[in-house]
């Protein structure tokens, strides 16, 4: 099965410039555990779902909160992001989406045309898929 038929093309992005608090919310509402931080139609970035857990105080919304606490909600997604992410072309295999996985220790691929334009996103879920299937 190829990398296209496998791939998520329906894309949650955000700008570097978006908090920390609003992709908080995004992840909060959408099942998913990363964004895509794009600028200028380039992807330059991504957030987890972690790197943001990391990065908001365990004080927000308790008794405890303090305008230091509410102040990590106010980063930016440039500041927490994965600079430069490990990317795929669509026309791989599989097979060397799950190695390169592996290697380099991330759960998510974004998936580039052959210009270099972000086309979609492969997960370890879309892997492990492939290979029970």
């Amino acid at each position: 099965m190829s990398i296209k038929k496998m791939m998520t093309t329906r894309l949650i992005t955000a700008a570097p410039t978006d908090t920390v608090g609003r992709l908080s919310k995004i992840f909060a509402t959408l099942p998913i555990h990363h964004v895509l931080v794009v600028e200028a139609d380039k992807l330059i970035g991504v957030v987890s779902d972690r790197d943001v857990l990391r990065n908001i105080s365990p004080f927000v919304n308790t008794k405890a909160e303090e305008a230091k606490d509410t102040f990590t909600l106010s980063r930016q997604a440039k500041q927490i992001m994965s600079k430069k992410p490990v990317t795929i072309r669509v026309d791989r295999p599989v097979r060397e989406a799950g190695k390169l996985m592996l290697e380099k220790k991330v759960s998510l691929l974004p998936v580039v045309d052959e210009n270099e334009q972000l086309i979609g996103v492969l997960s370890w879920k879309d892997v492990m898929r492939f290979i029970v299937e």
